[in-house]
């Protein structure tokens, strides 16, 4: 059995099949049968949208997005259909296939099947020439030599192995304190919805507040809120007069899922949604 020839078969198939295949996706994306939401989608809540309805109308909303990846996709299947070009071609669709496959899988779209075997193929593509990529982004020497460059530089050099530690611990320790500082979610944080009224409250990020009393988009109030042990404070913004003025306040009995807010004119009865 000659193992050569069942390769050489193999190879010009994949890369048929790859380049053939990509194109039919990205005409569905110039002629718009890709990420083309149902009319009834933009009146459906986003909390209520599946990953397959959420990931075609986040692709969908702006026009000319799709058209660049449908661009990219032709040229990595040009690309493949020449033995000369087969190299970069395949890096191209590997850019793009890889992240296809992982939004099939994150996102619950029933596509994964197809997508797995486009990926399996180009990486087959890929590691027959496995030596060429490893001499390339490996073994040549990189593009600067210490010869070209300063005396000077070489010297201080080493300070990359303070430095790149440095980067990697102390991004994340900065970003963790932003986080606590700015993005903590309180006991509050959540969805509550009011049991007589129906009137959404939710507890956002940076002590925010947005109630919801109907569906009507005049009628969210947006502002900030404060608490202490007991007492709770909803407090609007007038942008005109850049003040402050309170929307509810009160002794509140916070249970898990049950918030109860004593007024001065009654209770009220929340429930958390979320």
């Amino acid at each position: 059995m000659n193992w050569q020839k069942i390769h050489l078969f193999l190879h010009t198939f994949c890369r048929y099949f790859l380049a053939t295949i990509i194109i039919l996706y990205a005409y569905g994306k110039i002629l718009k049968t890709q990420f083309v939401s149902q009319p009834s989608v933009y009146d459906m809540p986003i909390g209520s949208l599946d990953g397959f309805r959420l990931t075609w109308f986040y692709y969908g909303y702006c026009n000319w997005y799709p058209i660049v990846i449908a661009v990219t996709q032709i040229i990595s299947s040009f690309l493949l259909f020449f033995r000369k070009t087969t190299r970069i071609g395949i890096i191209l669709f590997l850019t793009f296939m890889v992240n296809i496959l992982l939004t099939d899988f994150a996102y619950d779209i029933n596509a994964k099947e197809i997508a797995i075997t486009l990926t399996l193929m180009a990486l087959f593509v890929l590691f027959s020439d496995y030596k060429v990529f490893l001499k390339y982004f490996l073994e040549e020497p990189p593009l600067f030599q210490n010869s070209d460059r300063p005396k000077w530089m070489n010297k201080i050099s080493v300070i990359k192995f303070v430095y790149i530690p440095a980067v990697f611990i102390g991004l994340f320790i900065m970003f963790s304190i932003m986080k606590t500082k700015y993005m903590s979610q309180d006991d509050f944080y959540g969805t509550w919805e009011n049991l007589q009224t129906k009137e959404r409250l939710h507890f956002e990020m940076m002590n925010n507040f947005q109630i919801n009393k109907t569906d009507r988009l005049d009628s969210i109030v947006n502002g900030e809120y404060s608490f202490t042990k007991d007492s709770l404070a909803l407090k609007t913004n007038n942008n005109s007069q850049h003040k402050t003025k309170n929307y509810l306040k009160g002794k509140y009995i916070l249970h898990k899922a049950d918030l109860i807010i004593t007024t001065k004119t009654g209770n009220l009865k929340f429930v958390r949604i979320r």
